[in-house]
């Protein structure tokens, strides 16, 4: 028996195997699951020179009483076509590597779960394998100990999703650009709802950067108020036009984030925009000032919407892009990303919009 959850939910994990329905326990179990942050795991290229598929994502360990639980083995199982195809097991120091115990249910909505539920621990997982034979599935087996010693062993089966882009979308500014940073696969973005993200400079026709070479003005990127788009249609849902945009370059000070994100991750000016069937456009980091929609209106692919800009937190004139299955960046599943008009999204790739 497994627990289905739909694209949308934010609750824990995506095919789930609670404890005691179809998995093994030792004496004195827990009531105890597994799940999944992102609470979906979408299939994407690693390295397509090399032709291999990666995700990276955190197996929560879900209790619901407080109290210690220590990681003693995880048990990974690669599924292709209904058979195993690779097993890992990982224990011991490289497994003691890999938990965390400081992070909250609350990250999955903003709100602490009724009824109480804990994340004892947290094991973050990097999966790099030949696309070939594809992996469907993955199965994972945890053993933890409690506070008297006594094991216990959870499971559960996750499954590994090919995303189909429904909105039709171009890359959110014209003419030449860079890729400075891309998703977690290539040591990039790493929160929930970004690790598919990039960000990306504006170049002159030279494809240089600067138009002043030396200068640590924002301002002196060639970039630098460049007309942002839609990247596709639908409705804005959340925007902000207020925040100040970071004075030098290379720098990015703590006295510019809005009072939210005083530890950083401050989005700055953006906007994000719905474009149906749970996928969602958030666009950052724009110019103070520069953003001309509104929560309410509707907007069409190619509309300028705003200038890139620098607010927030960055160290220098770039734009942020993500997309993403909700209206909130702090509570969304990031989404993989096609755009018609530019087809390299690696970092360190040049492009010319179109």
């Amino acid at each position: 028996m497994s627990i289905t959850i739909s694209r949308r939910s934010m609750m824990l994990g995506a095919a789930l195997v609670p404890l005691g329905v179809g998995a093994k326990a030792f004496d004195n179990a827990l009531p105890l699951r597994l799940g999944t942050v992102p609470t979906r795991i979408y299939r994407s290229v690693f390295n397509p020179r090399e032709n291999m598929d990666g995700w990276v994502f955190f197996l929560m360990l879900e209790a619901s009483e407080d109290g210690p639980l220590i990681p003693v083995s995880l048990r990974i199982a690669y599924h292709a076509a209904g058979e195993v195809v690779r097993e890992e097991v990982v224990r011991g120091p490289l497994l003691a590597a890999m938990a965390r115990q400081d992070i909250s249910p609350a990250r999955l909505t903003g709100d602490a779960p009724d009824p109480p539920a804990y994340w004892p621990q947290a094991l973050r997982i990097h999966c790099y394998l030949p696309h070939a034979p594809m992996i469907q599935e993955l199965g994972l087996q945890l053993r933890v100990a409690d506070g008297s010693g006594i094991e216990h062993q959870v499971e559960a089966r996750i499954p590994i999703i090919d995303f189909q882009q429904r909105a039709a979308l171009i890359f959110p500014f014209r003419g030449p650009g860079i890729i400075s940073q891309a998703g977690v696969l290539g040591g990039g973005h790493r929160n929930r709802s970004g690790g598919f993200a990039i960000d990306a400079l504006g170049l002159d026709e030279n494809h240089g950067p600067m138009r002043a070479p030396g200068s640590d003005r924002p301002q002196d990127y060639a970039g630098w108020g460049r007309p942002i788009i839609a990247p596709g249609t639908g409705v804005v849902v959340r925007a902000r036009n207020d925040r100040p945009d970071q004075p030098r370059d290379g720098v990015s000070d703590p006295a510019y984030f809005a009072p939210e994100y005083p530890g950083g991750g401050d989005v700055g000016n953006y906007i994000v925009i719905d474009h149906g069937e749970g996928e969602f456009s958030l666009i950052a980091h724009l110019r103070l000032g520069s953003v001309r929609v509104r929560t309410g209106d509707r907007v069409a692919q190619a509309q300028p919407i705003g200038e890139l800009g620098n607010s927030g937190d960055t160290s220098g004139p770039h734009i942020h892009y993500q997309l993403q299955d909700g209206p909130r960046w702090e509570y969304a599943d990031g989404l993989p990303v096609r755009f018609a008009n530019v087809s390299n999204l690696t970092r360190g790739s040049y492009f010319n919009a179109r």
